[in-house]
């Protein structure tokens, strides 16, 4: 692994997270029950999605281990350490409270740019996490909500904002 990112990387942090779409950056954010949504069921608050023109939830990302190629962390809701990032039976992710969340995710580092990790996230089995639901030429401001899964969709680069 690049020593620059490991040196800035393998520690417990504070980000947000966005999606590269398009070569433009796009907001990973919480659900919210009463919004339009594009899933097959409708979903609560505390899903993670992507949604343009939005503001993004800080992050703490808390250390645990590296290899070669990969960093691991907990996730964790910034302000609220009782909320841990974990996976769905049906694949989707979201924060969790009260259901035990063991795992770690994997950061896969691809490159460095203005400040900016842009990785694959991916759960501790390795399965890389997708977006769902996306209309491949356009993303704007209108487009409902897409949720985040490791089982389904397709595969999202995600850049890691230490700024928030």
């Amino acid at each position: 692994m690049d020593k620059v990112i490991q040196d800035k990387y393998a520690k417990t942090f504070h980000a947000s997270l966005m999606m590269k779409f398009n070569n433009n950056l796009i907001t990973v954010r919480l659900s919210e029950g009463k919004e339009k949504s594009t899933w097959d069921f409708t979903p609560g608050d505390d899903w993670l999605v992507v949604k343009a023109g939005t503001i993004p939830n800080g992050m703490e990302f808390r250390y645990v281990s590296h290899t070669e190629d990969r960093l691991h962390y907990h996730i964790h809701l910034s302000g609220q350490p009782d909320k841990k990032l974990g996976v769905s039976r049906n694949g989707y992710l979201g924060f969790y409270r009260i259901a035990e969340v063991t795992d770690y995710w994997e950061i896969e580092p691809l490159y460095l740019d203005r400040d900016r990790l842009f990785c694959h996230l991916r759960d501790q089995s390795g399965n890389k996490v997708k977006v769902m639901n996306y209309a491949p030429s356009y993303w704007g401001y209108d487009h409902p909500p897409a949720p985040l899964n490791v089982k389904e969709g397709e595969v999202a680069t995600f850049a890691l904002d230490l700024s928030c």
